[in-house]
């Protein structure tokens, strides 16, 4: 297992090669402070290590011209020691924070029929009632707050949309590989750049007044989105994890027909001046996305290789379903600690800053100190100001320290 003295080292090489001046494209950076006294820090930089491993699969350049050479930058960047020292913890990493939710949800679908699982999955899903979230978007007045830190948690992934499961299709596998293909290059916008999924999210973002450049709000991310990001990266990353990559697209492009339309309806009554059309295509085209799964893809697959296939493709649902439904949790449980905070006056709404400084706090380490005043930053949503309050947040939240002591 990874240990603390494992992170802090990776963590100093990180933060040599990343440095403080760069792009957020090219910020390598972790937390990396004494981690051996606080689990719940050690647990968020290991999410944070495995991120930076993953992302060396991304071509990442900043969206304008830097100071010195960009090739000098993308040399730096994507140097193969400090890639090779990643490449070297990722399987170790996803071994204890990823491998045993998919083992457990490979267990859960032993015994399983694929096809009666998908009769059962989509009315199921579309029967649902309205997300939770936005449900509780429609009864507070700091509404846009709770919408930015939904956004900017979201955009771990989603300001590269579609990128993770690219590395799913390449190769060889038939006409399936031809269905998911078409499946992916809608969400690159079928070649039209101001239609790629990834560029209808940036508007969103911009109308709350965020920076729309990926990774710029790294330091922000909660332990729970990198969570969620890191997911989906383990099962795309690791082509043994085929059949359980379909079963994240059957689960995903089914779930998101609602989810979106439910966002969607949202930002057109409460903020209608937002452009929309990120989740209303999505509302729209997923209907679309999760019918070519099923005929195109599960089927095929399942009459060509057996029973098997479709339990690993269960699998794969059950573990989306399962990381979806708790990184929602988190957002909501997060959200409803924030507005206590500001009832009780301990806390403030405040747009983030993309700013890569200031110490990371989790919940643990603010008890540790309760009592004391502290200017930290969660998320989206604004600065907590007593470190007491933050401890009293939900496990996997995270914010970073502004102001030592005031």
């Amino acid at each position: 297992m990874i240990d603390a003295a494992d992170i802090t080292a990776i963590g100093q090489r990180l933060a040599v090669a990343g440095g403080r001046e760069g792009p957020a494209a090219w910020d390598l950076r972790i937390d990396a402070m004494d981690l051996s006294s606080d689990p719940a820090l050690l647990h968020h930089a290991k999410h944070q290590t495995l991120m930076r491993a993953y992302q060396n699969r991304y071509v990442l350049l900043p969206s304008s011209a830097t100071k010195g050479s960009v090739v000098q930058g993308l040399q730096r960047r994507y140097d193969p020691e400090i890639i090779g020292t990643l490449e070297a913890l990722r399987a170790p990493l996803e071994a204890e924070l990823i491998a045993p939710r998919a083992d457990a949800a490979r267990r859960g679908a032993g015994g399983q029929d694929i096809m009666g699982y998908v009769q059962a999955l989509v009315p199921g899903l579309q029967r649902e009632p309205e997300n939770a979230f936005t449900a509780f978007l429609r009864l507070t007045p700091h509404r846009a707050h709770h919408y930015r830190d939904f956004l900017l948690q979201s955009s771990a992934d989603l300001l590269a949309e579609a990128s993770a499961s690219a590395l799913g299709v390449v190769g060889d596998f038939g006409a399936p590989q031809s269905a998911l293909f078409r499946i992916l290059i809608d969400e690159f916008g079928y070649g039209a750049h101001e239609r790629k999924h990834s560029v209808l999210y940036q508007a969103v973002m911009q109308g709350f007044g965020l920076c729309d450049q990926y990774s710029s709000y790294f330091p922000l991310f909660d332990t729970v989105a990198l969570e969620l990001h890191n997911t989906i990266h383990y099962l795309f990353q690791n082509p043994r994890n085929f059949f359980m990559q379909v079963g994240f697209l059957l689960y995903a492009e089914t779930a998101y027909q609602r989810s979106t339309q439910d966002h969607f309806r949202y930002l057109r009554q409460f903020h209608p001046d937002i452009d929309a059309r990120y989740f209303g295509e999505h509302a729209h085209i997923d209907l679309h996305h999760s019918k070519m799964v099923i005929d195109e893809v599960i089927t095929p697959m399942v009459m060509a290789y057996g029973s098997e296939v479709g339990v690993e493709i269960i699998a794969g649902a059950e573990l989306t379903r399962a990381t979806f439904a708790s990184a929602g949790a988190h957002l909501l449980a997060v959200s409803k600690a924030f507005a206590a905070a500001v009832e009780s006056g301990e806390a403030r709404y405040a747009a983030p800053s993309p700013s890569r400084d200031g110490v990371g706090v989790s919940p643990t380490s603010a008890m540790a100190a309760s009592g004391r005043a502290m200017e930290i930053q969660v998320g989206g949503l604004g600065v907590v100001t007593c470190a007491g309050a933050f401890g009293g947040f939900p496990p996997g939240a995270f914010g970073r320290l502004l102001d030592r002591a005031v």
